[in-house]
């Protein structure tokens, strides 16, 4: 099963070569109290211990309500994950519902771990989740290279500008046997106030 880990990430790594560079294009970092509504859309891959796997994503982030739609081999077909941080629900492609214990067995069952998502809300936005400690590692830049926090370690690779704020393209988070890719293709943002007055990215 590990020869299978290595395919997929390697797959996942050769879809990244394949793609454009983005460069690092100024914006403002993002400002949590103001961006409660958001969402992305990419591709995503994990592996955990001898296992792994990868598809495509479609995250919606609403206040604290975390709506995650995976789909391909990665959602073995599809799965629908929400959570508000407290509750969980998860919906397979058959329309079957679970919830609470059952809803993170199912999660485990068909991703090989458990998926951090109270605290990946954050870091899809470059940032550091509330409430848990965290070292943030910037290296000079204005948006961070790489956060530790609650036993992982999420790196991020280029930065962009979308409506005038600045967030990651890329990020791989990692704990122990647990490895999670994440690319991003397209963002939706409210606009940062620099953008709104006509001064931030077109």
């Amino acid at each position: 099963m590990r020869s299978l880990v290595l395919l997929v990430l390697s797959a996942m790594l050769a879809a990244c070569a394949g793609a454009p560079r983005v460069a690092t294009v100024p914006g403002a970092p993002v400002d949590p109290a103001r961006i409660e509504e958001w969402s992305a859309r990419g591709r995503m891959a994990i592996a955990f211990a001898n296992d792994g796997g990868s598809g495509s994503f479609e995250w919606a982030q609403r206040a604290a309500t975390t709506d995650l739609q995976l789909r391909g081999p990665l959602g073995a077909g599809a799965l629908r994950i929400v959570t508000d941080g407290t509750t969980l629900a998860v919906t397979d492609a058959d329309g079957q519902s679970l919830d609470g214990d059952s809803a993170r067995r199912q999660i485990r069952g068909r991703l090989g771990a458990d998926l951090p998502l109270a605290a990946m809300r954050y870091w899809m936005l470059g940032l550091a989740a509330p409430g848990s400690e965290a070292l943030v590692r910037a290296e000079g830049s204005a948006t961070p290279r790489e956060i530790v926090q609650s036993g992982w370690t999420v790196t991020f690779e280029p930065f962009t500008a979308v409506r005038g704020w600045s967030v990651p393209t890329r990020l791989t988070a990692a704990s122990g046997d647990a490895r999670i890719k994440v690319i991003v293709d397209e963002w939706q943002l409210p606009a940062a106030a620099t953008e709104r007055a006509g001064v931030g990215s077109p």
